[in-house]
């Protein structure tokens, strides 16, 4: 009948008790969450594992996918793809389900509409407190723009091959498939006349300086442009090029451990366009450990006077260009390899360990 997809990825596990807390009791006779956690710290996978077996109705999917940018469409796909209820909720990490959600939101199922809810925006400290649903103080409520919680006819999302997989980081990709959906001529209805979630306060991690795990800075402006030309050219079906919805394996990612071939580039624009082309080319079908470094010439006085004279140098690249192109390249091309990739700032110095064996 309804399947509950809800995505996580490190969350408080107070956040998380909360959150399912307020569905699971209303779970059962067809109706059942699955949590897919898509690369939680491995200690964090196991706290989280002991606290789901707590629940009834309440599955977990662990993704192998530690030192990865966070992709929430795929964590979702991975919940549609196995999905085999009529109807299909994606639902936040940080929500408060209203106690009788799952009977009104049955009550209002359509196998022709899509439809979205109004979130009720908590405090800081009216988050922290312990109430009955109805007794929460609300900061303010989301109008139609917040696309995050909605209810799916499951076939429909399916054809349209679920959600669109190139949106990385956060942003947009919620907005995407009821664009997507409308282009398609559906109706996508935002229901208001009470509000059915409550939205958990919760500190924002921005990545410092010090911090090695994957960070695009231009991710968001890049999907809200991408976001654009799913409007304006009239999109339906997403993920064409590629398997979506795929389960990570833990094999493939163990191969990452004992890469067949290592390889060594510096941050010339010369040697990271042609390795790149490399790695897209499909001729590296096997375990590969890349490490880009900072070239030992950049910079120096020799390269500065033979530029100076017109003498050819190589184009020295900063890492942060180089971390924006291998990024770019993983999402647009090889996002369903297993990998994993560190970016230390302070070092100058890139790895990506990537199967190239199981690209799809």
């Amino acid at each position: 009948m309804l399947t509950i997809v809800i995505p996580n990825r490190n969350r408080s596990l107070t956040t998380v008790q909360r959150t399912l807390s307020s569905i699971a009791p209303q779970c059962g006779q067809g109706v059942s969450v699955v949590l897919v956690d898509y690369g939680s710290e491995v200690s964090y996978q196991k706290k989280l594992q002991l606290l789901v077996n707590t629940f009834e109705n309440i599955t977990v999917v662990m993704c192998p996918t530690q030192g990865q940018l966070w992709q929430k469409t795929r964590a979702i796909n991975i919940a549609l793809k196995q999905c085999d209820t009529t109807y299909f909720l994606v639902a936040d990490m940080d929500m408060i389900f209203h106690p009788e959600f799952v009977q009104k939101a049955l009550a209002m199922r359509s196998l022709e509409k899509i439809i979205y809810f109004q979130v009720g925006i908590m405090t800081q400290e009216e988050s922290s407190l312990e109430k009955e649903y109805n007794d929460y103080q609300i900061k303010f409520k989301t109008n139609l723009e917040a696309t995050g919680i909605t209810l799916f006819p499951t076939e429909i999302l399916k054809r349209m091959n679920g959600f669109d997989e190139f949106y990385h980081g956060w942003g947009a990709e919620d907005t995407d498939v009821h664009v997507r959906l409308g282009n398609a001529g559906y109706e996508v209805l935002f229901y208001e006349k009470e509000c059915l979630f409550l939205h958990q306060w919760h500190p924002k991690h921005y990545r410092s300086t010090k911090s090695k795990t994957p960070f695009h800075p231009l991710l968001e402006k890049i999907n809200q442009s991408y976001l654009r030309y799913t409007k304006t050219s009239g999109k339906t079906v997403a993920n064409n090029n590629m398997s979506w919805g795929m389960l990570p394996l833990r094999e493939a990612y163990k191969q990452l451990q004992h890469p067949s071939l290592e390889f060594n580039i510096y941050a010339t624009q010369e040697d990271v366009d042609s390795f790149l082309a490399q790695l897209i080319s499909g001729a590296l079908k096997t375990s590969l450990c890349v490490e880009f470094k900072t070239h030992p010439n950049a910079g120096s006085l020799k390269e500065i006077f033979k530029k100076a004279l017109g003498k050819r140098i190589p184009r020295y690249l900063k890492m942060r260009t180089v971390n924006e192109a291998v990024l770019s390249t993983v999402i647009n091309e090889l996002r369903n390899a297993p990998y994993r990739y560190t970016f230390d700032q302070k070092a100058g110095y890139i790895r990506l360990d990537i199967n190239l064996s199981e690209v799809s």
